[in-house]
């Protein structure tokens, strides 16, 4: 598992996660990022919010670069658990365009929930009007802005939709915080599973 913040650099919709995170992150915060690629996101929130950070990455290379920003970030794979941190461990786990790419998303969300109070999960919806376009119409595997890989090495094992994911939330019994939805850098407002490129959850136990 890796998640690589970096492959959506070019697109506004970096701005719009970065910002929409930094603003649920409490001051002085104890924070995880799994799947954390080269430590951006990390680094922006021991600047603007005086968090204290830890980063899991699977890329080698990605976490030398993290580790060059004076960065906490561990090489390892998250699939194979989170057995080295205690319960509430960290005031807020995040998995920032991480859940696609791994072997067991439940599992993993359910560590993330144990080792946090609270988890942001940021995802591309498969759903997007774009995606379903070139399915239907053009007959191929879609190639978007959000979605930039080619099918044959594309790192995502799992497609889901804005609806998938709350049906998913439900089944899991957790609790939806806050959510937003984004496309081209904007929020969508309405019907998010047809016209935003990005999904961000805020989720927590139920009690």
């Amino acid at each position: 598992m890796t998640s690589q913040p970096q492959q959506i650099h070019p697109n506004p919709n970096r701005t719009a996660i970065y910002e929409w995170i930094a603003a649920r992150t409490p001051e002085g915060a104890r924070v995880i990022d799994i799947g954390c690629g080269d430590g951006t996101l990390l680094a922006l929130l021991a600047e603007r919010k005086r968090t204290r950070g830890s980063g899991i990455e699977l890329s080698q290379e990605l976490v030398h670069q993290a580790i060059l920003r004076g960065l906490s970030v561990y090489h390892g794979n998250v699939d194979e658990g989170l057995v080295a941190y205690g319960d509430n461990s960290f005031d807020l786990a995040i998995l920032s365009l991480t859940i696609q790419e791994l072997g067991d998303p439940l599992n993993v969300i359910e560590e993330a929930l144990r080792v946090g109070r609270r988890a942001v999960v940021v995802f591309p919806n498969f759903a997007n009007w774009r995606s379903r376009w070139q399915l239907a119409v053009h007959g191929h595997a879609p190639d978007t802005p959000s979605l930039p890989h080619k099918w044959f090495e594309s790192p995502n094992r799992h497609y889901l939709s804005v609806l998938d994911w709350e049906e998913f939330v439900e089944h899991a019994r957790w609790r939806i915080v806050e959510k937003s939805f984004v496309a081209k850098g904007r929020e969508v407002v309405s019907w998010p599973n047809l016209f935003s490129e990005l999904a961000m959850y805020l989720i927590e136990k139920e009690d």
